[in-house]
């Protein structure tokens, strides 16, 4: 039985690395079309994480995979946490800059990668793992170093930007992401949803950028 779940998990962890390729060989295409510039290399991850999400659901509709998004009943509590995270995203300095591109940037940050992170690993990383485990923790604590590990996909846009000291980069972006795993886990655990994960992960995307 422990050989089988190490077997799944594997399986898991492949599957995680071949859509971390699989983003940065769809960012490596349009570079064949755009120069990379340090906001086209935003733009380009949100076209490839829009096109991957819309993959995912679509095969998790045929493949009968619950992705759990939304709560089983919309409570008055969840529509007014929605409404509050759209005016924090309205209502972002940034967005009044006179320029387009704060928008797009906080279009990708606190909505795109939201959204694509929340229905990989709060979505169909979850649905797995419970298959796995009997236990709903073990899911949790699973999925969070799952998380944190998938960071290190994006290293190619973090060396794009910093020359000196990629590797501290990098462990702090692992860092983050486990931190921010642990307390998305905790939601998730929590609401047996990723809706209300996306709202946080929102969140806690346009006080960090």
């Amino acid at each position: 039985m422990k050989a089988a779940k190490l077997k799944a998990i594997g399986l898991l962890t492949a599957l995680l690395i071949v859509l971390s390729y699989t983003l940065d060989a769809i960012k490596k295409a349009i570079f064949l079309l755009v120069p990379r510039t340090d906001f086209s290399d935003h733009m380009a991850s949100m076209v490839a994480m829009i096109v991957l999400t819309a993959i995912i659901i679509i095969a998790c509709k045929k493949l009968h995979v619950d992705l759990f998004i939304f709560p089983s009943k919309f409570t008055v509590l969840y529509v007014c946490i929605s409404i509050v995270v759209l005016c924090l995203l309205i209502g972002t300095p940034s967005n009044y800059t006179g320029s387009f591109r704060p928008i797009f940037l906080l279009f990708y940050s606190s909505i795109v990668t939201p959204v694509f992170e929340e229905l990989i690993f709060r979505g169909f990383v979850w649905t797995k793992l419970n298959q796995i485990f009997l236990r709903e923790w073990k899911t949790y604590i699973v999925s969070t170093i799952l998380f944190a590990l998938w960071h290190f996909g994006y290293i190619s846009s973090i060396a794009f930007r910093i020359q000196d000291n990629l590797l501290d980069a990098m462990l702090w972006k692992v860092i983050t992401g486990l931190c921010f795993g642990v307390v998305l886990g905790a939601v998730r655990l929590k609401t047996k949803n990723c809706y209300s994960t996306m709202l946080l992960h929102g969140i806690l995307n346009i006080f960090g950028r």
